[in-house]
């Protein structure tokens, strides 16, 4: 057993985000003593944490990975691959206009008629509903 302080230089994580993740339930500890509160982790913990920085490097939120983390299939990859490639979508239309606004500026043009198209807009309001209330 690892006492936080070991177990957050073995798993490269912060103590006071690990303290969270005990806190929030995405990762629990093996044990808690009692009487101190010390936070006791194991060598399943090290494996359930490298699962979980994997997927929070997928950009799954915590609310996620406590639902997926024990029970992680195809399709659950295939829908946040299906998120990535909206968002990926709308920073490619969001570049698209940064660089239509560069080219505006450098022929000095007026570049305040550049705004968000209808498309964009549906695409951030579908993205930003979706991620309401959800964790980082």
């Amino acid at each position: 057993m690892y006492k936080i302080g070991d177990f957050s230089k073995i798993v490269d994580i912060p103590v006071r985000t690990l303290r969270y993740y005990a806190e929030y339930g995405v990762l629990v500890p093996s044990e808690i003593d009692k009487f101190t509160g010390y936070k006791y982790y194991s060598e399943a913990n090290v494996i359930e944490c490298e699962l979980i920085k994997l997927l929070k490097s997928l950009d799954f939120t915590l609310d996620e990975i406590i639902e997926y983390k024990d029970n992680i299939d195809e399709e659950i990859l295939e829908k946040k691959k299906k998120e990535i490639e909206e968002r990926m979508y709308l920073l490619k239309l969001k570049y698209d206009r940064l660089t239509y606004m560069q080219e505006e500026i450098k022929s000095k043009k007026s570049y305040t008629r550049i705004s968000e198209t209808e498309e964009e807009k549906v695409l951030r309001r579908k993205y930003e509903k979706r991620n309401v209330g959800k964790s980082a």
